[in-house]
Formats: structure tokens, C-alpha cells, sequence
């Protein structure tokens, strides 16, 4: 049963390194033909294979019943909420066939965190998973910088295909959820080796983030990066010599795309010359027509892109129906699809989790502050994203792996956060501490 526990181990690292690093490109790394030596790494479902066969692996072995993560029972209520509010909204739901799938993909991310919590209980899986995490997430901005020098910082990104987050906003979503966490492991790592490793994934982090010309995403990247530096002003001379590099080179970027980075920075403070404003506005007009047709319960979980095409008048995209179209505003488009009820629950799950690391960030020690300032700053980074998009329609196999990776950025966060900052004792009756 060991072997099978740790087979199991080895293959949910790998799944999570696939779904992360956006799986192997399926034929070219440059835009310059560049052949890659195995194709099959890009099979959308292989990551979630490898996932499914290391769970079975793990439920074999008795991992999954031998542990629990006591330092989440404090999300017990605020998720029990959710999924209610979510069940109601599917049994009441305008088609009942995407609300089930949705659902159940769903309960699937829920299932999946619940995994990662358990093995994070492991330390030899944390001491595996971090320096496996940074190496996935450089080797995907590594990815995304060679594409973009070679496509030109003249022009304007808007899919990057060498890897399976495609997209420019789902690369931005990604690299910033990971960003502030690998800064705060870098300020925080006393082996050298290491350290490099972090400090290198989010300098190359910081370069692709800048070259996708995300305007929200390069807002994001300065205010978390800002925040974890602000709260740990301990580390200041460890983090002055990066914020030194990082504005010499960002300023030969910046040199290097001068007419890009004006237009972009032009449109960020003359929102008319922004042409996604308009289209947003649209959008979100439509997704409160929806919540005031059905307040309570909504259109239906995973109805969005279904049900706004009934509209009159709609600005829905023919293309996008039930392909993934949504209200560009997480917040609106859970309004929209769960009502009242899922919103307000959502929302309750999220200050959970912020109000859960703020009381934990002043009973902190110096070390401590470093992995919940990361935590909170990747928390933050998804709720200020989430208000110009909706990356996380769970039934779109796209989403699905963002959301896969939100929920192994908040179990991952939250984890090193109770290890060194005492969240979990914090949480604890006196009785128990004294015990």
C-alpha cells in the first residue's frame, strides 16, 4: 500500500505540474516552427487522467482517510453555502442538462482541493510540490515571452499557442494567482538554490505578464507585488534589490514596446478609446436584465451561455453559445446564474477566507507574515480580476482547469500559511492549546 500511496503522490505532482505549465506545446514552442519532441504532452486530458488515476491510487492506499486538514475546518459553513446555493440554483435551473454538468463539476473541484489538502499534510509532498510549482510556472512564462519576442511588442497579444491557457487573460489570471506566492517564498528561503528558483520564476512571471499587455493584469502583478513587500518590510533589503532589477529591466521593456506601452497606458486612463468598455457595459447590462427576471435563485448554474442569447437586443457572440460566453464580471454572472442566494454565499466563502488570513496576519511572527501576505495577495489578485472577467464557468473544460487551479492556489497558500504563522492554534478553544 506505501508503494501505491506514493505512486499516487507522484502522479497528482505531475498532473498539477500539466495543468499549470499549460501541458507540453502540440507543435511548435516559437512562432518560428520550432518541433517539439512529444506531442502527446499537449493532450487536453492528459493532466486530468494522470489526476483521476492518482486519486484512485490515493483512495487504494487509504491516503485520503487517514489525514484531515484541520486548518480548513473553518470553511466547513462558508462551503456548505455555496453548495447549497448552487444546488438550488440547479434544480430551479432554465435547462436542467448544463446545470447538472455544472454542478458536478463543481463537486469535482471541490473533491480535487480536498485531495491537495490531504497531501499537503505530507511535508515531503510540500518539500516536492513548491520547487515543481515554480518550475511550472517559469517554464509557462518562459513559453510565453519566447512567443511574444518572436511575434513582435508592436503588436498586441492576444493568444499565445504554444501552451493550453491560449489566451492572453486566462495567462495573465494565471501567472498573477501564483506570482505574489512565489515572491514570498523567495523573501522567505534561506537555501540558495531555491531562492533563485523562486526569484527567477517570478522575474520571468513579471516579463510575461508585462508582455501580454493585460492592462488589469499588469495593474494586479504592481499592487500584489506592492502588498507583499509593504507587509513584510522586515525583508526589505532582500526585496530592495529586486524591485532595483526589475525597474532596470522593465524599463528596457518598456523602451524596447514604447508606441505599445503608450496605447496600452492610454486606453487604461481614456476609457472611450478602450473598445472591450463598451462591450463590457453591454454585457453587464445584460447579466442584471437576467437577475431581475429570476432574483432569487437565477437563470440556472451554468446557464449563461445559453440564456443570455434569448435576450432582445443581446451583444452575445453567436460563436459562444454554450462555448463558454459569460458577463465579464464574476460577481454579475453568478447574480445572473444563482441569484441572491448564490452570490451572497460566494462572497461569505471569500470573506471566510480573507478575514481567516487578516486575523492571522498580526498574530504572525516575521516568517509567519511572509506566506499569509502571499496567500492573501493571490486571494486578492482572483477577487480584483474576477471584475472584467469570468474565467471560472466550471462546464467549459477550458475554465475547468482554472478553476482547478484557483483551488490548489488558495489549499496551497492556506496551507503555508498555518505552518508558519499559527493559523490553525489562533482558531483553537484555550482549553485545546493548554492540552
Amino acid at each position: 500500500m506505501t508503494d501505491l500511496a506514493s505512486i499516487g503522490r507522484w502522479l497528482f505532482l505531475l498532473s498539477v505540474f500539466l495543468m499549470v505549465t499549460g501541458d507540453g506545446p502540440s507543435s511548435t514552442v516559437r512562432v518560428e516552427r520550432w518541433p517539439t519532441p512529444a506531442p502527446f504532452l499537449a493532450w487536453p486530458w492528459l493532466y486530468l487522467t494522470l489526476m483521476a488515476g492518482s486519486i484512485a491510487c490515493l483512495a487504494a492506499s487509504g491516503v485520503l482517510t487517514s489525514r484531515k486538514p484541520a486548518h480548513l475546518r473553518f470553511l466547513t459553513w462558508p462551503l456548505a453555502g455555496v453548495l447549497v446555493a448552487f444546488l438550488l440554483s440547479s434544480i430551479f435551473s432554465q435547462v436542467h442538462s448544463l446545470s447538472v454538468v455544472a454542478f458536478l463539476s463543481v463537486l469535482g473541484i471541490v473533491g480535487f482541493c480536498g485531495v491537495a489538502a490531504v497531501l499537503l499534510e505530507d511535508d515531503a509532498f510540500v518539500r516536492a510540490a513548491w520547487p515543481a510549482l515554480a518550475i511550472a510556472v517559469l517554464l509557462l512564462a518562459f513559453r510565453v515571452v519566447v512567443w511574444r519576442r518572436d511575434e513582435g511588442l508592436d503588436v498586441v497579444a492576444f493568444q499565445v499557442p504554444n501552451n493550453a491557457w491560449l489566451g492572453k487573460l486566462q495567462l495573465a489570471w494565471v501567472l498573477n494567482l501564483f506570482a505574489p506566492l512565489l515572491l514570498a517564498r523567495f523573501l522567505g528561503e534561506d537555501r540558495r538554490s531555491l531562492a533563485v528558483l523562486y526569484a527567477t520564476a517570478w522575474a520571468v512571471t513579471a516579463i510575461a505578464i508585462y508582455l501580454l499587455f493585460s492592462r488589469m493584469g499588469a495593474v494586479v502583478f504592481g499592487l500584489t507585488t506592492l502588498g507583499v513587500c509593504a507587509l513584510n518590510r522586515a525583508y526589505w533589503r532582500r526585496y530592495l534589490v529586486v524591485m532595483v532589477l526589475g525597474a532596470v529591466l522593465g524599463g528596457g521593456l518598456v523602451i524596447r514596446s514604447a508606441d505599445t506601452f503608450r496605447y496600452v497606458v492610454s486606453t487604461i486612463i481614456q476609457t472611450d478609446r478602450n473598445p472591450g468598455v463598451n462591450q463590457r457595459l453591454g454585457v453587464w447590462r445584460e447579466a442584471l436584465r437576467l437577475f431581475r427576471d429570476h432574483p432569487i435563485v437565477g437563470t440556472g448554474l451554468g446557464t449563461f451561455d445559453d440564456v443570455s442569447f434569448s435576450l432582445e437586443g443581446t451583444t452575445a457572440d453567436r460563436i459562444f453559445f454554450r462555448n463558454g460566453w459569460h458577463a465579464h464580471n464574476v460577481y454579475l454572472h453568478l447574480l445572473a446564474e444563482t441569484g441572491i442566494l448564490g452570490l451572497l454565499a460566494w462572497c461569505y466563502f471569500w470573506y471566510a477566507i480573507v478575514g481567516h488570513l487578516a486575523h492571522g496576519m498580526w498574530r504572525a511572527d516575521t516568517r509567519g507574515r511572509l506566506d499569509v501576505a502571499g496567500t492573501l495577495c493571490a486571494v486578492s489578485a482572483f477577487l480584483v480580476l474576477s471584475m472584467t472577467e469570468v474565467l471560472i464557468g466550471a462546464r467549459v473544460i477550458a475554465s475547468l482547469r482554472m478553476n482547478l487551479t484557483i483551488g490548489l492556489v488558495v489549499v496551497l497558500g492556506l496551507h503555508a500559511a498555518s505552518r508558519t504563522a499559527g493559523l490553525e492554534k489562533s482558531r483553537q478553544p484555550a482549553s485545546q492549546l493548554d492540552s
